[in-house]
């Protein structure tokens, strides 16, 4: 009675007849298509990795560009700032040397 269970294949009665046939073509289908296709998908991703590297590098460039330029112009305007504040110390130094010897309250507030 056990020997009889052994005896009959399951595989071949899982996968018989028309739904076997149909299940390798389409496992046979799906394989080929994928060595056939995948040439095409590598390439297409190396030809897309290439260009967002172009566009990337083109993009960081302006962008570091505008960056620098920005950057200049700020340290510009703070170099002329502290110009005017230096001329603005030395006229008051100037100032001071004219009313040497006498004695003022200290302010606070400067």
């Amino acid at each position: 009675m056990i020997y009889n269970q052994f005896q009959s294949n399951l595989m071949q009665n899982r996968f018989s007849g028309s739904r076997g046939w149909l299940a390798f073509v389409i496992g046979l289908a799906f394989m080929t298509l994928a060595l056939v296709a995948l040439p095409f998908l590598l390439l297409f991703g190396a030809i897309t990795f290439i260009a967002l590297s172009l566009f990337g590098r083109i993009f960081l460039k302006r962008q570091l560009a505008r960056f620098n330029k920005q950057q200049a112009g700020q340290t510009f305007q703070k170099e002329q700032a502290d110009n005017v504040h230096q001329e603005g110390v030395f006229r008051e130094n100037t100032a001071q040397s004219t009313v040497a010897g006498r004695t003022f309250e200290h302010n606070p507030n400067e």
